[in-house]
């Protein structure tokens, strides 16, 4: 992915009111090298770019349905799912690859992951507690956010943030 899709992204998200540009708040580069660290990848563009812009705040990208994907979050969630999995194999959570990277979570049961295995950018794959299987949900972590920011407009639109101002957190 180009930066210039990604700054298409974030006008995107200042145009239809889900996010003002001054509101993001990133990552540093040592919390993005630490993430980096404590799992043995390099993030994919991409990804980085997100972190980068808003790993720690992005408006109403993620507050219309109980995401945790916020940089403190990601931090923890492969770590988690790879316990949960040798801790209780019975819980259905898949094996991760070694270059896996769990991005989101919701209700602590739906998970989304990328591979950092290419340097550019990754599928994203979503598996939950209830089976074993990882499927591909969306081609990039541009298409990803994409979709977020659709259902972040119809969350708006709808007037969701009319009775909960504030979102929903995990």
């Amino acid at each position: 992915m180009t930066q210039h899709l990604f700054d298409r992204f974030l006008l995107r998200l200042d145009r239809d009111e889900i996010a003002r540009r001054t509101s993001l708040v990133g990552c540093t580069d040592v919390e993005i090298v630490a993430l980096e660290s404590k799992y043995g990848v390099a993030l994919p563009s991409t990804y980085r770019s997100y972190l980068t812009e808003m790993g720690h705040n992005s408006g109403r990208l993620l507050t219309h349905d109980h995401y945790a994907a916020t940089y403190p979050h990601v931090l923890d969630m492969t770590a988690q799912c790879r316990e949960d999995r040798n801790e209780f194999p019975e819980c259905g959570l898949p094996v991760l690859p070694p270059d896996a990277l769990v991005i989101a979570g919701r209700l602590g049961e739906q998970f989304l992951m990328i591979r950092c295995s290419a340097p550019d950018d990754s599928p994203v794959w979503c598996f939950n507690e209830h089976d074993d299987e990882v499927k591909e949900s969306f081609r990039s972590v541009l298409d990803w956010l994409e979709s977020l920011a659709d259902e972040a407009k119809c969350a708006i639109l709808g007037g969701y943030y009319d009775q909960f101002p504030n979102g929903t957190r995990p």
